[in-house]
């Protein structure tokens, strides 16, 4: 029955192939003075402004909110500088360049390529003397190179533009690529969250340029069944963005 029905479904790209065209097309596009930049970036209140606005993705939050993740979930796991890890959809670099310098090799991958030349420009100038490989993926693999050799792994404002089974692929090449005992940044959407739902209800359906939905209990369930360790999860808050919007964990491959 399956088979017979199969010429009447209509052909569905992957997850991974429709964000590659709408990120490849949204880094072409980019521009700090670009009517849809500046009308998302006006969402954000005063902060930005077309001179403040350096890195693709910079008027995706405002700079307080991206900050506190980054010194919450981020920054606490590169202490000493000798950290090897890696940026799952690096996209224009706005963090990148936040990292890099703290680390002692950052691999930065993405499946956009036009996003890796943005990605690549902004480290570049910003943090000249950072030490960053590019990786372009063509699917929701990790280079093969990569497996055990990562002292933490991060995946931020990537992941809420990808399906349940995209996450999932990810989670399980975390396990593979994460050494023992070592931790990842887990960021989805939350369709339990009082901002996530709010996004949710305004959407008509569920689309990379908008959100992928899931909920907490979903994403254990990968977490799990991916076999790695849940660590930590975030609280609401409604003074952060993206804490009352999304949801954060952190997750640990076990020891071997």
């Amino acid at each position: 029955l399956v088979q017979s029905l199969a010429p009447a479904v209509s052909y569905k790209e992957s997850n991974v192939e429709t964000n590659r065209k709408v990120w490849n097309s949204y880094a072409k596009d980019w521009k700090p003075d670009q009517d849809w930049v500046v009308k998302m970036a006006a969402n954000l209140g005063e902060e930005w402004t077309t001179q403040g606005l350096e890195h693709v993705g910079d008027e995706w939050s405002d700079r307080a909110s991206l900050q506190q993740v980054l010194d919450e979930w981020v920054l606490p796991h590169l202490e000493g500088g000798e950290c090897v890890a890696a940026e799952v959809g690096v996209g224009g670099g706005r963090v990148a360049v936040r990292v890099a310098p703290h680390c002692s090799m950052l691999h930065c991958l993405d499946i956009s390529s036009e996003m890796l030349k943005r990605a690549k420009a902004a480290v570049s100038h910003t943090a000249p003397s950072a030490r960053c490989e590019y990786h372009m993926q063509e699917g929701n693999e990790l280079p093969p190179a990569l497996e055990g050799s990562l002292d933490f792994c991060y995946s931020f404002d990537c992941l809420p533009h990808c399906d349940a089974h995209t996450i999932f692929a990810y989670l399980k090449e975390f396990k593979r690529c994460l050494k023992p005992r070592a931790v990842a940044l887990v960021h989805t959407s939350n369709l339990c969250a009082p901002g996530g739902f709010a996004r949710f209800a305004n959407q008509k359906q569920a689309s990379v340029q908008g959100f992928c939905w899931v909920s907490p209990e979903m994403v254990r369930s990968m977490v799990s069944g991916a076999g790695l360790e849940l660590v930590r999860e975030s609280a609401v808050d409604p003074s952060n963005v993206y804490y009352h919007r999304d949801y954060l964990c952190l997750v640990r491959r076990p020891a071997d």
